[in-house]
């Protein structure tokens, strides 16, 4: 190879290592002050689906809290509304409060815990009888009420209805 190929070469080698230190330079001046994303479940029902952004999102003591608000994703009578669930729940315990409405008009609340690792995604029944009104879901803190049972952390609330 002649010396002027080679100094061609070593030049284009320094530039082109030069714009990609600007790019990561650039990229982490974009990345670095984006809040952190909260995690999301994603829901589906009746061919559609929802990403469910927590109501409220709290470090395990009740502190730095940041969220969103309710999802709404109408399911009708009879179908299933199902949740897949990210790390940040499955690897915690949490609970499921499903609300259901009899056709009186009463709530019925039924709640289904879960361990560290067991679950990544739940169907959650409905029927003409037992309409699916809504769902939340709860990861419990550190901080505990006067009869000893935790606070939740983070929820993720979805109407159904």
């Amino acid at each position: 190879m002649q010396a002027r190929t080679k100094r061609i070469l070593a030049l284009s080698t320094v530039g082109l290592l030069v714009v990609l230190v600007a790019v990561a330079g650039v990229v982490y001046a974009l990345v670095r002050n984006l809040p952190p994303r909260l995690p999301e479940i994603t829901a589906f029902a009746h061919d559609r689906t929802e990403r469910v952004v927590p109501l409220g999102y709290c470090n395990l003591y009740l502190e730095d809290c940041a969220g969103g608000g309710i999802t709404e994703l109408d399911v009708p009578p009879g179908y299933p509304l199902q949740l897949s669930m990210p790390p940040e729940i499955v690897n915690a315990p949490w609970r499921l409060f499903a609300i259901y409405e009899d056709p009186s008009g009463n709530a019925i609340i039924m709640e289904q815990t879960h361990r560290a690792g067991e679950t990544h995604a739940v169907t959650v029944p409905s029927s003409e009888e037992l309409q699916l009104a809504g769902v939340e879901i709860q990861l419990p803190s550190a901080v505990v009420d006067e009869e000893g049972l935790p606070h939740a952390r983070a929820v993720w609330s979805i109407k159904t209805a």
